[in-house]
């Protein structure tokens, strides 16, 4: 899961070594301490990259 923010350069993956309860935590603090709009997008399994980064 990558999360971002719409109004700044605010980011957390959880290819960062983060949960992705943990991930959406931070962007509901991001969101309560800033009132920014969050977006999420999925990342793909990491079977899938590990396969896209073989080629």
């Amino acid at each position: 899961m990558y999360k971002y923010c719409l109004e700044c350069g605010w980011q957390v993956s959880t290819s960062d070594d983060l949960t992705e309860r943990e991930a959406s935590k931070m962007a509901i603090e991001h969101f309560v301490e800033t009132g920014h709009a969050v977006e999420s997008l999925r990342l793909p399994p990491p079977v899938v990259l590990e396969e896209y980064r073989r080629r």
